[in-house]
């Protein structure tokens, strides 16, 4: 009863702190404004609410990248049962604000109870949740729903693996593999395989401990068998997710794996770990820290785990720890660059930042300080008084606080906050004067109490949060709503103005530069107004969009050879291009100009519609070549990828005539599209919008190929006469992925009720 009072009090603290960090957004009108709150997260949010009632799928998006399988990417979370129940019950802006604090409170309980089953006390393990839950890069990933949304299971999945090492049953297999997918589905990936990496190095221990011997010897064929049920149960649940995210992958610029670009010095991560700054800074930074656990006092706690005794799970965090840091820290560490260099962890070149593994990391630091604190508070009521005529005991203690003088020394900087050194200092005193009264028994409470107190001063009030009114349509798209149909007219951002958002959230004119980043349609708050683009803010778009990036900014600045009209950004439709500056190409026109916030957004009259006709066409065999063509002067003509095993109609070498085929749209939507097309010669139908497995094509109802032209668009060959022409979307890999999904869950349902039904069928 005692300890429910304590765990009462825990979550009354997490929930209060995270009221207190959102409170702008719930009463005052205000939202997150920085980051990739505004060109990703909210955008894919309110895509989700309008889906649920009744809008447009995500199976497939004509609005991002030019055509994409947006479901496939997992990033919205459309397959989440808690995105999908937010997203149903709340309008867009609120819901995203609410999620982000949901995804506090959930992490921050999981933490806690992650604690719990390793043994530690009430107040340790709600230390170890504030630690987690408000240490400096979870908070800074809050400005990303897919990311703050993945975080928020990972502590669970850690905790439903201690579940099952304790008892490995079907039951809590299936709980663990629960928790798993739901990390799956929230949408961040990596953060899946540093959870995984983590579970992993976590059993390193097991050999070399009597108990973790003891348990394999007597319980060696359950471990493997419920470890099997896990494992598969976790494809499956998950599968509605995984096969569409790994066909996309395939095809993806990441297929053959992706370069590291971001760095993190030793000295910024280690600056990271242990000061808040008041301003949530990114990597690049005027004093070169990368926000980590941003706490000195839990660090400190953290150190202090190797001289307890534990248990061989509470030894295996540490292991997992360490691992896990030094591939958080990446080039920086020779460890990582011999795992990465050897191919050694698999996965780890399809990711291309590091910091996931330090996220990750976050949890067992937490894990490892709750643990100390227990075993600092039993040491010391154990000892009793003869504690303070322990030379040994003081020897440790003068070289572990030399140790942390040195650190500190190396890693000060005068921007560092004066609180962490107040409270490390009010710990030891603390500390020290309840030791002597023989009250060590209360020290989990004095850390818990210290932590609470950095937090409400440090770690409570870093976000600048914006006017919602800041997210209303920008005045230079309301300018071109009033002269051309914007719903049909593909964007291009030429701007840096999105940059904005690698600044830190309390950056001055940080509203402003929003603005001026919003007015240029960037990445994906194109999604917001329902107008098409040829960018995006997703981790997989198809290796052939990468690929059309340094020949769109040539065409924008007019270094490239192609007369208007065979341009890339004409033949794919492209219509009007943002930029910082007026652009000179041929064919490009000042459309809008704003001279507050410094946008232009240029029209080019050269841009082809959507639905193009074509009698003359080239063959390609891969994209490459495409890509090549495309920057190649030539007449009028279809660029047309192979493919094998399939024929193609005879070549013509007359001059393109589009005039020889017309056509009626009869549907048009994202996904299906029907034509009446009268051809007088062979030719093709070609639509701007990307080709992607699982696009279909009938001519008078029969199957035809659908054929990858001018490298992001599609095609279908037309005979000779008059044809009913449709052309629709359907993912075979959604459709299994989704079956396998739902008779997984019957299983997983069946397995978790199990137990109730068969004590009901006694009764």
């Amino acid at each position: 009863m005692i300890n429910n009072k304590k765990s009462l009090i825990v979550f009354f603290v997490l929930l209060l702190f995270a009221v207190v960090f959102w409170w702008p957004t719930l009463m005052d009108g205000k939202t997150l404004v920085h980051g990739d709150s505004v060109i990703h997260g909210l955008p894919l949010f309110d895509f989700h609410v309008r889906f649920l009632h009744g809008g447009a799928t995500p199976l497939w998006s004509d609005k991002v990248f030019g055509g994409h399988p947006l479901f496939a990417e997992g990033q919205g979370g459309f397959a989440s049962p808690f995105n999908i129940l937010l997203a149903w019950l709340l309008p867009p802006i609120v819901g995203s604000n609410i999620f982000h604090l949901l995804c506090m409170l959930i992490a921050g309980t999981g933490v806690f109870a992650l604690c719990r089953l390793l043994g530690n006390s009430v107040w340790s393990a709600g230390f170890a949740a504030l630690a987690v839950a408000f240490s400096a890069l979870w908070i800074q990933e809050q400005q990303n729903l897919t990311i703050s949304g993945t975080l928020a299971w990972a502590p669970w999945a850690l905790c439903a693996m201690e579940a099952w090492l304790k008892r490995p049953t079907a039951r809590q297999a299936v709980l663990l593999a629960v928790a798993a997918t739901m990390m799956i589905l929230a949408g961040y990936p990596q953060l899946v395989h540093a959870t995984v990496l983590y579970m992993v190095l976590s059993l390193c221990t097991m050999p070399f401990s009597a108990d973790g011997r003891t348990l394999w010897q007597v319980q060696r064929r359950q471990l493997i068998m419920t470890a099997l049920i896990a494992g598969l149960l976790f494809l499956a649940l998950s599968a509605v997710q995984l096969l569409p995210l790994l066909e996309l992958a395939s095809l993806s610029h990441r297929s053959g794996g992706v370069g590291i670009p971001f760095y993190f010095s030793p000295m910024s991560i280690l600056r990271g770990l242990l000061y808040t700054r008041d301003q949530l800074a990114f990597a690049q930074d005027q004093v070169d820290q990368f926000p980590v656990v941003g706490s000195l006092l839990v660090c400190i706690c953290a150190s202090l785990f190797p001289v307890f005794r534990s248990s061989w799970r509470a030894k295996g965090h540490l292991i997992a720890v360490l691992i896990l840091i030094q591939l958080g820290i990446g080039n920086a560490s020779p460890l990582f660059r011999l795992l990465y260099d050897w191919h050694l962890v698999p996965g780890l070149h399809f990711f291309r930042t590091t910091q996931a593994y330090l996220e990750i990391a976050i949890i067992g630091i937490a894990v490892l300080a709750a643990g100390a604190i227990d075993g600092f508070s039993d040491s010391l009521r154990q000892a009793g008084s003869g504690w303070l005529r322990n030379k040994r005991m003081w020897i440790c203690a003068v070289l572990f606080a030399a140790a942390w003088t040195f650190l500190v020394a190396i890693s000060y900087v005068p921007m560092a906050p004066w609180q962490h050194f107040a409270i490390v200092a009010a710990a030891l005193i603390a500390c020290t004067v309840l030791a002597a009264r023989d009250k060590s028994a209360h020290i989990p409470f004095l850390m818990f109490t210290l932590l609470a107190l950095e937090c409400m001063t440090l770690r409570l009030h870093v976000f600048h949060f914006g006017d919602v009114a800041l997210l209303q349509r920008p005045a230079t798209l309301q300018t071109l709503s009033q002269h051309y149909p914007v719903q049909d007219a593909k964007f291009l951002n030429g701007s840096i103005a999105v940059s904005y958002a690698m600044r830190n959230s309390k950056t001055d004119g940080l509203d402003t530069a929003m603005q001026t980043a919003f007015s240029s349609i960037p990445a994906l708050s194109n999604l917001l107004w329902d107008i098409p683009s040829e960018d995006g803010a997703l981790a997989l778009p198809l290796r052939a969009r990468t690929m059309l990036n340094p020949l769109f900014v040539d065409e924008m600045d007019g270094r490239n050879r192609t007369a208007p009209g065979q341009r890339a950004i004409d033949v794919l439709g492209i219509r009007f291009i943002s930029a910082d500056r007026q652009l000179t190409a041929p064919d490009l026109r000042v459309a809008v100009h704003d001279e507050r916030l410094g946008t232009w957004i240029m029209e080019n009259t050269a841009a082809q519609p959507l639905f193009q006709t074509f009698t003359r066409f080239r063959t390609v065999q891969s994209d490459e070549e495409a890509l090549q063509m495309l920057a190649t002067p030539r007449p009028t003509e279809l660029i047309v990828e192979a493919i094998k095993g399939q024929p193609l109609p005879p070549i013509s070498d007359t001059d393109n005539d589009p005039r020889a085929i017309s056509f009626a749209i009869l549907t048009r939507q994202p996904t299906f599209y029907a034509f009446d097309v009268d051809a007088s010669r062979p030719g093709w139908l070609f639509l701007a919008d990307a080709n992607y497995p699982g696009w279909r094509a009938t001519v008078d109802g029969r199957a035809v190929p659908v054929f990858s032209a001018q490298l992001l668009g599609k095609a279908v060959a037309i005979p000779v006469g008059k044809h009913k022409v449709e052309l629709y979307f359907s993912s075979s890999t959604f459709r299994y992925g989704l079956l396998l999904s739902l008779l997984s869950l019957v299983i997983a349902v069946a397995v978790l009720l199990r137990p109730f039904l068969g004590r009901r069928g006694e009764d």
